[in-house]
């Protein structure tokens, strides 16, 4: 923690290290990101779908606490049984909070919810489930394909800076357009090797020595343990303009989190995000991750 804020001051002086400080206490205290006052009428009153999850951060102390407001919230996961939530089953068994009635429970792939019919939600959450995914650009026109025009997506992935990933080099938009061009499977290793060289154990924990990261890691496919791909707050925000879709705001919060909210746009509508991926963004300033800043 000393180098960190030796290292701060060095480079970003108090007003980087002010602003580290101010996450942290945000993130100690249960306070909401900035942008969801701004945001917190597109999804109130409003039907959603998550995918992965139930989420802390979508709950009443949570970093954009969207769970106490939503009209009705469903889910999809990949699996009936997974690591983070144990075993589930479909039908009216998604509970998200303790005022609300459950929310219908999917089981698919998220590159492919063949149950849910187009243009059936106001907005889609994910919060930490792209980075699992093999395919982020199929994985993402599936969602969107979910969303009513100018419906709302809050997603959340892990900035490298705050995670067992910051050893590893942030992935390109052209390998992840070359990854949907390729339509790659969900049980993709391509990028193991580069994984097991430098996913950082001591941050961790979970996943054991060495010997057992590798074996948890051979069988991705059962568990989507692994991080395909890296994410910095510009690789995120170019993958979502990509798309096509309308960005709203991005927050990159401490510790690990890298916040975006965006609208489908209608079609032959245009969208014009050059505010969020020109060199002078404003996420780039205020970001407390240091890959971020110019």
């Amino acid at each position: 923690m000393i180098i960190k804020i030796s290292r701060t001051l060095r480079t970003r002086g108090i007003s980087g290290l002010l602003s580290i400080a101010k996450a942290h206490m945000r993130s100690l205290c249960g306070l909401p990101a900035k942008s969801f006052a701004s945001c917190k009428e597109m999804f109130e009153n409003q039907r959603g779908i998550e995918i992965g999850g139930p989420s802390l951060v979508f709950s009443v102390r949570g970093i954009f606490p969207v769970y106490p407001i939503v009209a009705q919230l469903d889910n999809c996961n990949f699996s009936s049984a997974t690591v983070w939530e144990g075993n589930i089953e479909q039908g009216l068994t998604f509970r998200y909070a303790p005022n609300k009635a459950p929310g219908r429970q999917y089981i698919a792939e998220a590159i492919a919810m063949r149950d849910i019919p187009s243009s059936s939600y106001n907005f889609v959450l994910s919060s930490h489930a792209l980075e699992h995914t093999a395919n982020p650009i199929l994985a993402l026109s599936e969602w969107i394909r979910l969303l009513k025009d100018h419906g709302t997506l809050a997603l959340i992935v892990p900035h490298k800076d705050g995670t067992f990933d910051h050893k590893r080099p942030v992935t390109t938009i052209e390998h992840l357009i070359e990854d949907f061009n390729a339509g790659m499977p969900e049980d993709d290793l391509t990028h193991m090797p580069e994984i097991l060289a430098l996913h950082d154990l001591v941050r961790d924990p979970e996943a054991g020595d060495l010997a057992a990261f590798k074996d948890r890691s051979l069988h991705n496919f059962e568990n989507r343990c692994f991080h395909h791909h890296v994410f910095d707050t510009r690789l995120a925000v170019n993958l979502i303009d990509y798309l096509g879709l309308q960005i709203y705001a991005v927050e990159a919060i401490q510790p690990m989190h890298i916040l975006i909210i965006a609208k489908k746009m209608k079609g032959g509508e245009s969208h014009n995000n050059s505010a969020f991926t020109c060199d002078a963004a404003q996420y780039r300033r205020l970001s407390p991750f240091s890959s971020d800043h110019p």
